[in-house]
């Protein structure tokens, strides 16, 4: 298990002087990398030897959002199983150590010469995959989400900046989610909080893209809490679902 403090800087936080979610995404992604240097299978590692991490599922629990001079710990850690998939949990808390999120995703290991993801237990090295061996079973069950909305979705459009790039030149996971929350009506942002999402990747957008979303509220939801899908195309390619989940 990896360790890491941090202090939330100004930059970090947006309305309401909680930490953003993208900044908060960007500094889970940058948590999992040191985690993984040592045992040879950070980002520059992987790509050394042809290969990429590539994002399938992500579920994250939001109790409290951190805020402005608030320093947290961040604990990350893996399991691999013998199929396709590499496991990675979080779990964020206060300098009193109260939980203040939590969630799991899943990874594959995508081969970039011949355009197919490998199994992470015949390709990377010995000492990441014993590392996974010791750590806490990671959650792996996740929510599929629908790839399509209904016709009376609410639908926004974003075009792909250079901002909103990673290092493999398409776009950064966190993103998602920020479209994903901006397309939520205002009168919900507003009001409630993010508590939580949920998000399946499938394909991934590149700059000048227009992505297309389409939103809805589940009409199935019998609490107070809103609850909100949303589906990000690019034209009729689909890329990815995020289901957001809001609390007062």
């Amino acid at each position: 298990m990896f360790e890491r403090s941090y202090t939330i800087l100004p930059s970090d936080v947006g309305m309401g002087g909680v930490m953003k979610p993208r900044n908060l995404l960007n500094c889970l992604q940058d948590t999992a990398d040191m985690a993984v240097t040592e045992l040879k299978a950070d980002v520059h590692s992987v790509i050394e030897n042809g290969y990429a991490w590539i994002l399938v599922h992500m579920k994250m629990s939001v109790g409290c959002w951190p805020e402005l001079g608030e320093k947290i710990t961040i604990h990350t850690w893996h399991n691999a199983n013998n199929g396709l998939y590499i496991f990675r949990a979080f779990d964020l808390r206060s300098d009193d150590e109260k939980t203040l999120m939590s969630g799991s995703t899943s990874w594959i290991l995508f081969d970039l010469a011949r355009s197919r993801p490998v199994k992470p237990k015949k390709n990377l090295p010995y000492v990441f995959l014993s590392n996974g061996e010791e750590n806490p079973l990671v959650p792996s069950e996740f929510t599929e989400l629908p790839k399509e909305c209904s016709s009376n979705s609410r639908q926004k459009n974003f075009e792909v900046r250079l901002h909103d790039l990673d290092a493999n030149d398409h776009v950064n996971n966190a993103v998602y989610i920020e479209w994903a929350v901006e397309s939520v009506p205002r009168e919900v942002s507003t009001k409630y909080q993010l508590s939580g999402w949920d998000v399946n990747y499938r394909k991934g957008a590149y700059l000048g893209d227009e992505v297309i979303v389409n939103t809805q509220e589940d009409s199935t939801n019998e609490s107070n809490s809103p609850i909100f899908t949303g589906t990000m195309k690019i034209g009729e390619t689909f890329l990815c679902s995020v289901r957001t989940y809001w609390k007062v």
